[in-house]
């Protein structure tokens, strides 16, 4: 069952037909608000008939040939495995070049395209770099008057659009990223029980994070950060309550909201009445007082999470993450005095300038939380940094696999004495990953054979060590691993892409790497 939570638009008399698609199952895509969003947009055009695709979607109402155009939501590296995957359920020739005037237009959007289309740029007619509901307007708009001229007409056209990349036409026309206002804020427009969070209304209160983490993707994409006005969120969880007791807030820095007191309270008060079930996207450390933990507790929600990111001081400072020790306990100890049963950490190792120090600290850090929180249920959850485009750290070295391997041998034998769980990350998933967020080149070769092979992780590293073996690709390790030029003058691949001044990011690379 699902419910739409807005009037659509009855009797339309479309002019082109369009899929939407979401790389994952039906009950991840109902749970990203960003992909509901604009799916609702296209759905109220009037000249556009939609439908929204999933991985394990069975039938449609529109075959392949009856349609215009097909968009992919591109939110991780790895999803393009699934996109390709469904290309091949649909029997869609994945390279643009063997799509002629039979086949739709294809393109993708979301935050791994916006930061380096390059590695994809072979499957895709066109993509949309930035915030979609700004740019699909005039996208559709051009589909539309266009729907009778080639494709040729129509990328033409679109490649006119500020926002949108053209990747036949070349790299030396900039492309801007667009940018949204959150004056009316983005809310769950359908519920559904399918939903990996079930009947649940998400309202984003605030977009992009002004601590800016010198590796955040999500901080540095989503720059000038902006705020949805206290009175739209009001009026988006009177209207969310109307259809259901579940209400979560979103946001890359939700605590940050300059009214989150005031939005907090007037769930309280609401939660008083009728009772509210609430969630937050995440918490920040030094932001996490009485107030933002008992509304948790007396909305229902039982645990949460933080991020420390690094186990000192010195390194959290490197990377820009102004938190000490002393915060990151008061909060945790706020989170067991106030009521939550539990909370899962977030660390990150291999990151610059990290030295058998830092990793000891973090130890350290975690002994000093568990003495100090008798029977309060802790997990610490570990990745590795990965560098990524348009971020102060894309120049950056990723660590040696090897080394981080030995590492995370050594926490989990720590970390496990203390009686604490620990969910460490797969290094070689994010070795992959790693290749596909600095890559300036096209994949498509390389992934289509991942894809051919089983698209697994042993898939990804044989292909690519077959195709090191045939001179094709250089070795996998020292291609990942290697750092990027630090000449900031010396162009980057993805500079093309204007997403962030190049000269911000670089002299706060070189800031970072000082305060070291």
């Amino acid at each position: 069952m699902e419910k739409f939570l807005y009037e659509r638009l009855k009797n339309k008399t479309p002019k082109i037909n369009a899929w939407f698609a979401f790389p994952a199952i039906e009950s991840f895509g109902m749970a990203s608000l960003g992909f509901l969003s604009i799916f609702k947009q296209i759905d109220l055009m009037e000249d556009v008939f939609v439908e929204r695709i999933f991985s394990d979607t069975k039938a449609t109402a529109a075959n392949l040939e009856e349609l215009d155009v097909i968009g992919f939501s591109n939110s991780f590296e790895i999803d393009i495995l699934t996109i390709l995957k469904m290309f091949s359920k649909y029997k869609i020739p994945p390279l643009s070049k063997d799509r002629n005037e039979n086949y739709p237009l294809i393109f993708a959007g979301g935050p791994v395209i916006t930061a380096n289309p390059l590695p994809y740029q072979d499957f895709y007619d066109f993509v949309s770099i930035g915030d979609a509901r700004v740019v699909f307007e005039k996208i559709f708009q051009v589909l539309v008057e266009k729907r009778n001229e080639s494709k040729e007409a129509k990328l033409q056209a679109l490649s006119e659009i500020e926002g949108v990349w053209v990747p036949k036409y070349g790299t030396k026309k900039p492309v801007k990223k667009i940018t949204d206002t959150l004056e009316e804020p983005l809310y769950t427009p359908i519920l559904s029980e399918k939903s990996y969070f079930k009947d649940t209304f998400i309202i984003e209160i605030e977009r992009g994070c002004p601590k800016t983490c010198n590796f955040c993707i999500a901080s540095w994409l989503n720059l000038p950060v902006r705020y949805t006005p206290l009175k739209k969120i009001i009026e988006a969880i009177d209207f969310g309550l109307q259809h259901t007791d579940k209400i979560a807030l979103l946001g890359a820095y939700v605590a940050g909201h300059p009214d989150f007191d005031k939005i907090l309270e007037y769930i309280r008060e609401k939660n008083k009445i009728n009772p509210v079930e609430l969630t937050l996207s995440s918490l920040r450390a030094d932001l996490t007082g009485e107030n933002v933990i008992r509304t948790l507790v007396e909305c229902g929600q039982r645990s949460a999470t933080i991020a420390v990111e690094a186990g000192s001081e010195r390194l959290r400072k490197v990377i820009n993450k102004d938190l000490t020790d002393e915060q990151i306990l008061k909060t945790i100890e706020n989170a067991r005095i106030y009521g939550l049963k539990g909370l899962k950490i977030y660390a990150m190792i291999g990151l610059p300038t990290e030295t058998d120090e830092d990793i000891e600290a973090l130890i350290n850090l975690m002994k000093r939380i568990k003495a100090a929180n008798k029977g309060f249920e802790l997990t610490l959850s570990v990745s590795s940094f990965i560098p990524k485009a348009q971020t102060p750290f894309q120049w950056s070295k990723k660590a040696d696999s090897k080394e981080l391997d030995v590492k995370l041998t050594h926490l989990k034998n720590e970390i496990s004495k203390l009686g604490i769980t620990m969910r460490p990350t797969s290094v070689d998933w994010d070795l992959i990953q790693s290749i596909l967020s600095r890559t300036g080149i096209s994949l498509s070769s390389y992934l289509l054979k991942v894809v051919e092979n089983g698209g697994n992780l042993g898939a990804f590293k044989q292909t690519w060590r077959k195709m090191a073996k045939e001179g094709l690709l250089p070795e996998l390790n020292s291609y990942a691993a290697q750092p990027i030029p630090e000449n900031p003058d010396e162009p980057l691949p993805w500079d093309f892409i204007c997403v962030t001044d190049k000269q911000i990011l670089k002299k706060r690379q070189k800031d970072a790497l000082k305060s070291r």
